[in-house]
């Protein structure tokens, strides 16, 4: 945190401000990516009434390759003063980077912006950014002077390409942890299913359709269809929250939005949520979070989905999880998102003091696609897709689940505390329409918690298209349940 001046482009002083940056500094031990964003002072630009702000942004482990690269989500949020409501601001498409190393795009929406390398790169990154606010994004009384707050969040992201991929896995086990197949004329597994397109799928026991065996379908599906053209199905091109969302964000979160709404998400309230991960605490009148790298664990689908939408991003279906842990590749038998069946050579794992292991081969560094199992890392260098938290994501298996139209948030979210999306799934008490996937970490020197007798094997590693919890829409809040968040590439939305 920094304090700077509104001074306008020709540097006349104007009123006292108060810029505030994002913290997202990082502990050796914790995730190594070491995300900084700096807000420098901010501007009133002579004649437009436009507020500007520069910032410094730098991480550790980007890349750009042949295959894809990572990047930077940035949005800002204003305020009158430290007891007022945090506003998100759309930028004007005159955001940039200042510096050759970043390319800097405003999204379509203008919700927020995109920073990543400039070309073939890999290794830490920094570069300068001049984010330009639409003034007319904020409430009235905010665009004429005075005195303002000003914040800068930053999250780190994957770009998924465009293109076809399969769901479902070759070994026929799998089926009896309901996995997608492609049906044969009797409904049974004919192989993995190829999607090529974002056209509705049928879901049926007919030969060619789209299908899954189901306990329960309370837990694995209702079997029906067809997936509508609207729900993303992972064949457009999308970005992905590099790792889960973190206690420091979810902190800097609670710290972003008003009281009233902050009761609601508070994941503390619960007995054991300090003895079960979980560090963050009220001091001095704000959240903070003791380990901020840590995965926010325990989280419900309603505190994902509300930091989703105040974040300018949306949940992820089922289908995009596939496609961010799988890639393009055909599958291999009871594969986990690294791209073998097996987890012996896996050494990214939750140690004894309840944090991922970041050294030795397990840096993050050294990560390249013949050490992805080490790393745990997905086709596209995605982390953690299996082996930390449970991921949840909007569901085919369920008629809410089905109904997803992939909107993206807006930065705004309801008094009291939910998300304004009228198309994404909502209530964390059996509502349906989200499940799990990917497995999660319970406890210490525990690969299996009692909870999950019937599949042991799912905890703390989950093969990809195992789906024995993909489509229940329960447990509230929990040691192994997180969140992480996407947004489709603009390049990719519909026309």
């Amino acid at each position: 945190m920094r304090d700077g001046r509104v001074v306008d482009a020709a540097g006349v002083a104007k009123t006292a401000l108060l810029i505030s940056a994002l913290s997202l500094a990082l502990s050796a031990t914790a995730f190594a990516s070491d995300l900084r964003v700096e807000t420098g002072a901010l501007e009133r630009v002579s004649g437009t009434g436009a507020l500007r702000v520069p910032a410094k942004i730098s991480w550790k482990n980007s890349w750009r390759n042949a295959k894809n690269h990572d990047a930077v989500w940035l949005f800002v949020k204003v305020r009158t003063g430290p007891n007022a409501i945090w506003r998100h601001a759309r930028l004007l498409a005159a955001s940039r980077s200042t510096s050759t190393p970043m390319a800097c795009e405003a999204s379509a929406d203008r919700v927020g912006i995109f920073c990543q390398p400039a070309a073939t790169h890999r290794g830490d990154l920094a570069g300068d950014i001049v984010l330009d606010i639409d003034p007319n994004s904020l409430p009235v009384s905010m665009r004429g002077g005075g005195a303002l707050e000003a914040r800068v969040y930053g999250l780190e992201m994957v770009y998924v390409s465009d293109g076809p991929f399969s769901v479902g896995d070759p070994d026929t086990a799998s089926v009896a942890h309901a996995a997608f197949y492609r049906s044969n004329a009797r409904g049974e597994h004919g192989g993995p299913f190829r999607i090529t397109s974002e056209a509705a799928i049928r879901v049926a026991p007919e030969d060619g359709a789209l299908y899954y065996r189901a306990n329960l379908a309370q837990y694995e599906g209702d079997r029906s269809g067809p997936v509508p053209a609207e729900f993303p199905k992972g064949t457009r091109a999308f970005y992905i929250m590099k790792y889960e969302i973190t206690q420091g964000q979810y902190a800097d979160f609670l710290n972003g939005i008003s009281h009233y709404a902050a009761s609601f998400r508070a994941p503390f309230a619960g007995i054991g949520y300090y003895d079960e991960r979980g560090t963050i605490r009220i001091e001095d009148g704000s959240y903070v979070a003791s380990k901020p790298n840590r995965p926010a664990n325990q989280l419900s689908w309603d505190d994902g989905t509300t930091f989703a939408d105040w974040a300018g991003l949306r949940p992820m279906t089922e289908l995009e999880f596939t496609k961010a842990a799988r890639g393009p590749v055909d599958p291999v038998g009871t594969d986990y998102p690294w791209g073998t069946s097996s987890k012996a050579g896996l050494l990214r794992k939750v140690g004894a003091d309840d944090d991922l292991a970041q050294t030795g081969a397990a840096d993050e560094s050294r990560l390249i696609d013949s050490t992805r199992e080490a790393l745990g890392a997905s086709y596209w260098w995605v982390m953690d897709l299996a082996g930390s938290v449970w991921e949840r994501a909007a569901t085919i298996g369920h008629p809410r689940g089905r109904a997803f139209r992939g909107t993206h948030g807006d930065g705004n979210i309801r008094d009291y505390g939910m998300p304004t999306n009228e198309d994404w799934p909502q209530g964390d008490h059996e509502a349906g329409g989200y499940g799990y996937r990917g497995g999660g970490y319970y406890e210490r020197a525990r690969e299996q918690p009692r909870a999950s007798a019937t599949a042991p094997e799912l905890n703390p590693y989950s093969p990809v298209e195992w789906r024995n919890y993909g489509s229940w829409g329960g447990g509230p809040r929990g040691v192994a349940y997180g969140f992480r968040a996407v947004r489709t590439a603009d390049s990719a939305r519909p026309r």
